[in-house]
């Protein structure tokens, strides 16, 4: 099977010292999403693979044998993907697509989309077996426009464990020693709720820099500049932003300290696998900062502020709270929400369906 890759991508190649903002538009915009690149690739066999845009959809159609989307938060207002149903039509190969999801601030089905985003839809509708979904808002919101070939799988970087399945440790709060944040700043206009979501992020930084956490960038431009340490990258104008946008509940200085020692970014998913091994509680308002945590054993709990992520973290059994519930940061009761037993049910429940799925879209689970 001769795979061409759409959507995420497991790795992006950078130069010694590219710009920080160069290698995040090579991720997407966000280096979660090589999470879900990568959690798909590691569950299929394939003999050949390719990402490279460039290549004419003509070759594709002559090199490869189907097209396999992994996919994200694509079913959202501002977001055309009518270049992407421009490709496919022209390539003219089979579709397989995992982690499809709609974003949005509610639960109403009937969202808006643009032309382009439409005509994606009816384009992989009529070359998918089933299309994979993020979560059941996701599966109302095609039903709505007549497509009922779906399935719902969550994310893909989920199964990345495999048969087994993540095995989350269980490690008293008293032994800690290193927690890891994650929270965005430019996501708080598309939220449940957008003045409690502002007040939620910023309570979560306050945490952070009260426990020493280090926090973990995915698509914060600021906070990236910083971890990235590459002179002339706007390092003291990022530092700046921060200090601003804490400034009603931190001390300057103390932001200032924190962030300049604390603040990470992975551009390499497995660098990032490896590291986030050395922490004992991540939590945050990004999914594949505190999945990537969860597949490595760590305890997580996802802050749930929108559609795209509670969808997620409901039907794959996520420890997760929304923000809508979440009166201030405590990060003992954060713990205590973690549910290991629940989530090793829930996975051993979906991992056979989610092989299943993979076949019925001829995909060659990995033994």
């Amino acid at each position: 099977m001769n795979i061409f890759l759409l959507g995420a991508t497991p790795s992006i190649s950078a130069e010694p010292g590219e710009d920080p903002t160069s290698k995040l538009t090579k991720t997407g915009g966000n280096t979660g999403n090589q999470m879900i690149a990568h959690g798909l690739l590691s569950q299929i066999d394939y003999q050949n693979i390719a990402w490279d845009y460039r290549i004419d959809p003509k070759e594709v159609r002559e090199r490869f044998d189907m097209i396999v989307i992994a996919a994200a938060n694509f079913l959202f207002p501002k977001f055309d993907f009518g270049g992407m149903a421009d490709y496919i039509e022209r390539a003219d190969l089979p579709v397989a697509i995992v982690g499809l999801g709609a974003q949005s601030n509610n639960y109403d089905p009937n969202i808006e989309l643009m032309p382009g985003t439409e005509r994606f839809v009816k384009v992989i509708a009529e070359r998918a077996a089933s299309i994979g979904v993020r979560g059941p808002y996701t599966l109302d919101v095609l039903a709505r426009r007549g497509v009922h070939n779906v399935t719902v799988t969550g994310c893909p970087s989920y199964y990345m464990s495999g048969a087994k399945g993540p095995v989350i440790a269980n490690r008293p709060m008293e032994g800690f020693k290193r927690i890891s944040i994650n929270a965005s700043r430019d996501v708080i206009g598309h939220s449940f709720d957008k003045d409690k979501m502002r007040r939620i992020v910023l309570e979560i930084y306050k945490a952070g820099i009260a426990w020493n956490a280090d926090f973990i960038a995915q698509s914060e431009l600021a906070e990236i500049r910083i971890a990235d340490r590459e002179p002339g990258t706007g390092v003291e104008e990022s530092l700046n932003a921060i200090c601003t946008f804490l400034k009603d509940v931190v001390p300057d200085d103390d932001a200032r300290a924190w962030a300049s020692s604390h603040v990470k970014v992975f551009f390499d998913v497995d660098e990032w696998l490896k590291t986030i091994e050395e922490y004992d509680f991540v939590f945050g308002s990004r999914f594949h900062g505190c999945m990537v945590a969860l597949q490595r054993g760590v305890p997580a709990v996802v802050v749930c502020h929108d559609t795209r992520t509670e969808d997620m973290c409901r039907f794959l059994a996520i420890p997760y709270v929304t923000i809508m519930d979440l009166e201030r940061v405590d990060v003992n009761a954060l713990h205590a929400i973690v549910d290991r037993d629940a989530l090793t049910r829930r996975y051993r429940e979906l991992y056979p369906a989610y092989v299943e799925f993979l076949k019925s879209n001829r995909l060659k689970p990995k033994s």
